[in-house]
């Protein structure tokens, strides 16, 4: 009997700390839910929307080609007797480039000159003296790089806005920093079905023979120019694969999503989405949610 006493005091006493402890826990977690919270203010830089002026180009790249490409002959069979040319040697219309002997059993004829009908640069000479040659056996190509092309080939989702006629920049990388004027001469009348491009040729003038066909070029057709909002590059962010920026409207930060444009330098063109009175987040864009409260801590 007494025993069973000891066990039910033991029981209510341990009963009595888990109610204790209990309240002391309900009352904590009451006092906490009852306690003001801190309000959640992010300092941020900010900045005006910005207008620049954009040259609207097409870009795309290729090689250079001569202007025209010439294979000379002989019209007559025989040996060659001299080439009166070499590799780099200018060639005028009239020129004699080249001597052949056309002497037969029983028959002597005079030496038969090969001369050139175009003027052009010998890119090679394909016949030394003492080989047999006719009309159907190549002596040597010339080429005319008085004028070349860069033949590029340019997207053709973006074809539409180049034309005959239309100024273009050539850069070379034989030619660091240095930008050749030209203009578009030739645009093919299709498309390649592999690459999706067209080709388009641009004709340079090359007086001191500086341009080599054979060269890489890379090709900027000028389309001309437009006004548009820009802003840091900072200041956009992506949000599940769109473009967002943070306008401020009193203390708070509001969301607006925006199309973007071209980037030069450290800022970026804004196509749409804002109408160039917002003043918008820079720095601290990419720790805001919308409607968050701000402070602005610098420009």
């Amino acid at each position: 009997m007494i025993k069973r006493i000891i066990v039910i005091l033991l029981s209510l006493g341990v009963l009595g700390v888990v109610a204790y402890r209990a309240s002391v826990n309900y009352r904590a977690k009451k006092a906490a839910q009852n306690r003001p919270i801190a309000e959640r203010i992010v300092p941020v830089r900010t900045t005006p929307v910005r207008t620049r002026e954009f040259t609207d180009t097409v870009r795309a790249s290729g090689n250079i080609q001569a202007d025209s490409e010439i294979t000379l002959y002989s019209k007559v069979p025989g040996k060659v007797v001299r080439n009166n040319v070499k590799m780099g040697s200018a060639v005028v219309p009239g020129m004699t480039v080249a001597v052949v002997s056309r002497d037969e059993v029983g028959y002597q004829f005079n030496p038969y000159e090969v001369k050139s009908d175009v003027k052009g640069v010998v890119v090679r000479v394909l016949q030394n003296p003492g080989a047999l040659v006719g009309p159907s056996v190549p002596l040597m190509i010339l080429v005319d790089i008085d004028t070349v092309k860069a033949v590029a080939a340019v997207d053709e989702i973006r074809i539409r806005l180049v034309r005959i006629g239309q100024p273009v920049k050539v850069r070379l990388q034989a030619y660091p920093g240095e930008v050749f004027e030209a203009r578009a001469t030739n645009i093919s009348p299709v498309s390649n079905p592999l690459t999706r491009t067209v080709e388009v040729e641009v004709g340079i003038a090359n007086a001191g023979h500086r341009i080599k066909p054979g060269m890489y070029a890379e090709v900027e057709f000028v389309e001309g120019k437009h006004s548009a909002f820009v802003l840091p590059i900072v200041s956009v962010v992506d949000r599940g694969g769109r473009k967002y920026v943070f306008t401020v409207n009193g203390a708070k930060a509001v969301l607006k999503e925006v199309a973007t444009g071209a980037v030069v330098e450290d800022m970026i063109e804004i196509t749409s989405g804002i109408d160039g009175t917002e003043i918008v987040v820079t720095t601290g864009a990419d720790k805001l949610e919308n409607n968050d409260k701000i402070v602005q801590v610098g420009s």
